[in-house]
């Protein structure tokens, strides 16, 4: 491979990485740590710097999608729609980290958690974790 041609390689690459991090493609992490039912700590990390988080709740993993005139319209959850609540809110420091802690029933054991950030926020999701 000629200097040219790698270096053609690696500002294409580095303008792909430039690219995907401006369309929101790096997502935020979500963690769960304690016991059901009990207490648990919620971790995100990888949000967005000052913007407000949604701690989202489903019992049934899905793939709800906000409908026409939502402020997240086409954004697709993994969390069903039956059930699907509020949990919590939070806002993410400026390193793009926030966390939720609170007590989990019985009912919660099994459930799913997903966070979305605020409309200001892009709307991006996190992954899904089952609570345990």
């Amino acid at each position: 491979m000629s200097n040219r041609t790698m270096t053609t390689a690696l500002v294409g690459g580095f303008a792909a990485l430039l690219a995907s991090a401006r369309l929101g493609l790096a997502q935020p992490v979500l963690s769960v740590e304690g016991d059901c039912p009990g207490f648990l700590r919620a971790e995100v990390t990888g949000a967005p710097p000052n913007h407000g988080i949604l701690l989202l709740f489903a019992p049934h993993r899905g793939s709800y999608r906000f409908p026409p005139g939502h402020w997240c319209y086409g954004v697709t959850l993994g969390l069903g729609w039956r059930g699907l609540r509020i949990a919590s809110a939070a806002g993410a420091d400026e390193n793009g980290f926030a966390f939720f802690e609170g007590k989990a029933g019985v009912l919660a054991c099994g459930g799913f958690l997903q966070t979305l950030n605020y409309p200001s926020g892009g709307c991006e999701i996190s992954n899904v974790v089952q609570i345990e």
